[in-house]
């Protein structure tokens, strides 16, 4: 693992650990200069080393290596609690969260080996699935899904800079954190329209 990799894995990994750590103590509360100088103080606790390792690297250490769909959400995060709006509309998110479980259901069940079909395999340069992404850019940029849009630019970019040690474009992509997240956040939206509207006295 050379020095390179290793500091994009630990950025990646810090920028979650901020941005769980704004969430959790929910930044907006406090005021704008407060809230910068919070998140100064846990951007330095994150990153310097406590004994042998920072928060930063006992995170990666859980997480692996963080897709640019984790990292642009978990940007997002720290940015709606440090300032007054959030960066990430909830169409964009929404949409960024279908598209993440769709990629997850069509990745994962068959990557654990249930058919001969292996999807993983189309990450190492396959242009179909690089066909596929620059259609699914073009779609979002057309439709003015701009998160999407940065997603796939993102993950490119990383996967042509070698930031990770994987040469695998999915891992650039998305990861197990990232489905979850939309896969949770999909069902709890849809759990909500369920509910029957409260009745007027």
């Amino acid at each position: 693992m050379n020095s390179a990799n290793a500091i994009a894995g630990l950025f990646g990994c810090g920028l979650l650990g901020l941005a769980g750590f704004a969430t959790v103590i929910r930044l907006r509360r406090l005021p704008v200069r407060v809230r910068y100088a919070v998140m100064l103080a846990a951007a330095f606790a994150v990153f310097v080393p406590i004994g042998e390792l920072s928060i930063a690297a006992y995170v990666r250490g859980v997480t692996g290596d963080l897709s640019a769909a984790t990292l642009v959400l978990a940007g997002a995060a720290c940015f709606t609690q440090i300032g007054e709006r959030a960066p990430i509309g909830q169409r964009d998110k929404q949409a960024l969260c279908w598209l993440l479980a769709l990629a997850a259901v069509f990745l994962y069940p068959f990557a654990l080996g249930w058919t001969r079909f292996d999807p993983y395999a189309l990450g190492y340069g396959s242009i179909e699935f690089l066909t596929a992404l620059l259609l699914i850019a073009l779609a979002a940029w057309w439709a003015r899904l701009q998160v999407i849009v940065l997603v796939v630019i993102a993950a490119a970019l990383a996967y042509l800079a070698g930031a990770y040690e994987s040469r695998n474009l999915w891992d650039y992509l998305i990861d197990p954190l990232a489905s979850v997240y939309a896969l949770v956040r999909l069902l709890a939206a849809g759990t909500a329209l369920r509910q029957p509207a409260s009745r007027s006295p």
